[in-house]
């Protein structure tokens, strides 16, 4: 299960380093909650890809995330560990921790609620 999830990370940072919301998005539940710092909650698929797209308008091109702890119990999972986010120019944007609860659905892992700080 723990390699499966590393698989998902793997494809978080490609989606990142790709500027591509809508490859983020697919890592969600349809229900998923963003609770980005400082900033209204994102709820569902659609509005997460949204999120993102504006994200990366903002300069946002790479980025790393990097778990530190994970924890499986069932059909969900705890994960926190650290990030960064950098521009083209590989200048630091954001970095701070972030923690996942991921939710186990048909065979596959997504994310059910994404919270950070910076």
């Amino acid at each position: 299960m723990k390699e499966q999830i590393k698989l998902r990370n793997e494809q978080f940072n490609a989606a990142i380093n790709q500027q591509d919301g809508h490859a983020l998005c697919v890592l969600y539940v349809d229900e998923a909650m963003l609770y980005p710092p400082k900033q209204q909650v994102v709820q569902g698929r659609e509005a997460i890809a949204s999120f993102f797209n504006a994200v990366f308008k903002l300069g946002i091109s790479k980025g790393n995330f990097l778990t530190k702890e994970l924890l499986i119990s069932a059909d969900y999972a705890y994960e926190s560990g650290e990030y960064v986010l950098l521009n083209a120019e590989n200048q630091e944007l954001a970095k701070g921790f972030y923690m996942y609860i991921w939710q186990y659905v048909e065979g596959e892992w997504y994310i059910l609620k994404d919270i950070w700080n910076d």
